[in-house]
């Protein structure tokens, strides 16, 4: 999941809740710019406050694998002709 994607996910669910950058700064105590470059996909900063910010919005950050090559099982499941 890229910076763009989680900042994008965090607008969509801060405007579902009617909120301004500047409440989620104010409940985070921070500035309102480290919450827009969260929100634009630019936050090089710490970790802990995205995850803080995340927990306030009520969502997570998970991990995948990138281009992960398939199992067999996998291979075999698409070309299951039963």
């Amino acid at each position: 999941m890229s910076r763009e994607s989680i900042g994008n996910q965090l607008t969509a669910e801060r405007k579902r809740r009617h909120l301004s950058q500047g409440d989620i700064a104010s409940k985070l105590k921070v500035d309102r710019s480290q919450i827009s470059r969260i929100e634009n996909g630019r936050y090089q900063g710490s970790l802990q406050l995205l995850e803080r910010y995340l927990t306030l919005m009520g969502l997570e950050l998970t991990t995948t694998p990138i281009n992960r090559r398939p199992t067999l099982d996998e291979l075999d499941s698409i070309y299951d002709d039963d």
